[in-house]
């Protein structure tokens, strides 16, 4: 059985004329960095994620509960 043959594509070449000529220590080096910006990224998303979630759900439903305790809906 024959192997498939991954097809050029120009993000391919693009990758292979950057990274083609480096050594395994700049490859991780490169990987190491890129990891560490997506955790940064990451970290926001989930900083503002938690902060939606204040916002849209927990202040409302403890306006809403406090509204219940002193009457506001009579």
């Amino acid at each position: 059985m024959g192997q498939k043959k991954i097809p050029i594509t120009d993000e391919r070449t693009q990758f292979l004329e950057t990274y083609g000529d480096l050594k395994d220590g700049k490859i991780q080096r490169e990987l190491l960095f890129v990891q560490t910006l997506q955790l940064d990224k990451l970290e926001k998303i989930r900083s503002n994620t938690s902060k939606l979630v204040w916002w849209l759900v927990v202040i409302p439903t403890l306006l809403f509960i406090l509204a219940i305790i002193f009457g506001g809906f009579r």
